[in-house]
């Protein structure tokens, strides 16, 4: 019995090991976004969304976090509230970003916000869910 107690220890104490894997990582990878907004992938590009009351600006980049300018003098979007319709949103470029106001966004706790990147003839659709607490 004291060997068979002794065997289940040794069990016990070794199974973490044998379940260990060194080889990756279970954490979500986090970039700095460049001017302090949301950051998120959108096919060859990478999109920043920064809220400031109810204006949002849409920052575009390449992978290497470079900004990029597109020939595209708007980008077309949409908000969709909880249990409320999509609303269509147009952002206008404003600088080096894209900018539109929707009445009444940051009041809201939680949305979900797309915006479709289009250049060269390609198409990148960039998905945001926001929450504002």
């Amino acid at each position: 019995m004291r060997q068979f107690a002794y065997s289940l220890v040794l069990c016990l104490s070794l199974s973490p090991i044998a379940f260990a894997s060194g080889d990756h990582n279970h954490e979500a990878s986090v970039e700095p976004a460049p001017h302090g907004g949301m950051l998120r992938d959108a096919g060859e590009f990478k999109a920043e969304a920064v809220l400031n009351g109810d204006t949002i600006k849409i920052y575009i980049y390449d992978k290497k976090l470079k900004a990029v300018q597109l020939k595209k003098s708007e980008l077309k979007g949409d908000v969709q509230f909880p249990k409320e319709k999509t609303k269509p949103v147009t952002f206008v470029k404003k600088g080096d970003a894209y900018e539109a106001t929707v009445k009444g966004i940051s009041k809201v706790h939680r949305y979900d916000m797309h915006v479709t990147i289009e250049d060269n003839g390609k198409s990148h659709k960039v998905d945001f869910g926001i929450d504002n607490i």
